[in-house]
């Protein structure tokens, strides 16, 4: 990545992505586009899900993202439920959608049953649907973004779906969302709507040559903020001519493909790390891609 400027678009583990860039010779160019923000007193809704996890014989609960984990288990604290939710998760199929639920349900002594290969809501139903759901009860903790697809499949199976998210995606990362990352470990960086701004006209001005996107919400919220401010059309058109696109997984592909953008990375292991070094290879193949030769400026710098 030597003489390369590489755009970060996540707030969570920012610095930690910067350090790999770094590692690999490139520099880094933090702009985070997207923090969360989650209700921490214990709303009626929360409270709602949480008594339905400990007083009903759920058969799976699935969990799609560990700051819903700490959320989750945050709340039930205040509704001096932790320790009822906890034993009550022993007792079903602990479904995570990743290693980052897992991970956040190791810390509270949750063993999780099974993690599907396919990260994804769509992961999740072929998973499932591969036993007879007919009659079973599943509870969904939800990430900040909500795809029906989940739902519908598995109703359409027989089973019976209690669903509930507990922290949104916010273009700012509000204190409540801080004190999850905070308790989580993560060294995170606050989003700027004005730093997002002055990112896109980096990139529009030919000073970015690639940018990562851990997350959907990182992918969206960047076109949102374009859009509000009218500078959504080149932003697409420097993105797909003159930067190198990169990805952490099929959620965030398709989100950016959804905007009419074209990705041109993305590893097969769904970690920054694995992320950065199939970059890394990307730039040391033998041609230049067609996309790098529409700019002849961006060419001289790659070369």
């Amino acid at each position: 990545l030597e003489g390369l400027t590489v755009a970060i678009t996540a707030s969570r583990r920012a610095l930690e992505l910067a350090h790999l860039i770094d590692t690999f010779g490139g520099t880094p160019y933090i702009s985070p586009t997207v923090g969360i923000e989650t209700s921490m007193d214990a709303s009626k809704e929360a409270a709602d899900f949480i008594k339905k996890l400990v007083e009903e014989k759920l058969d799976y609960v699935v969990f799609m993202t560990g700051p819903g984990v700490y959320s989750l288990m945050s709340a039930a604290k205040k509704l001096h439920l932790e320790s009822d939710l906890i034993e009550a998760l022993k007792q079903v199929i602990v479904v995570a959608r990743s290693l980052k639920p897992k991970i956040a349900l190791a810390h509270y002594g949750i063993n999780t049953d099974v993690v599907p290969d396919e990260n994804t809501a769509e992961g999740i139903v072929k998973l499932l649907k591969r036993s007879s759901i007919q009659g079973k009860k599943i509870g969904v903790l939800w990430h900040g973004s909500y795809f029906p697809v989940l739902k519908n499949e598995m109703s359409a199976a027989g089973a019976e779906v209690f669903e509930f998210s507990i922290y949104s995606y916010s273009l700012d990362l509000k204190e409540s969302g801080a004190k999850i990352l905070e308790e989580m470990g993560f060294k995170y960086v606050y989003p700027d709507q004005a730093k997002v701004i002055k990112l896109i006209e980096a990139i529009n001005n030919g000073l970015v040559h690639a940018i990562t996107f851990t997350s959907p919400p990182s992918a969206r919220d960047l076109f949102k903020i374009a859009e509000d401010h009218k500078i959504k059309e080149p932003l697409l058109v420097s993105l797909n001519n003159n930067v190198i696109v990169v990805a952490i997984g099929p959620s965030t592909k398709k989100a950016l493909e959804e905007n009419a953008v074209q990705v041109d990375v993305m590893p097969q292991i769904y970690k920054m790390g694995p992320m950065v070094k199939e970059l890394v290879n990307y730039l040391g193949q033998s041609y230049i891609p067609k996309r790098m030769k529409k700019s002849s400026s961006h060419k001289r710098q790659l070369c």
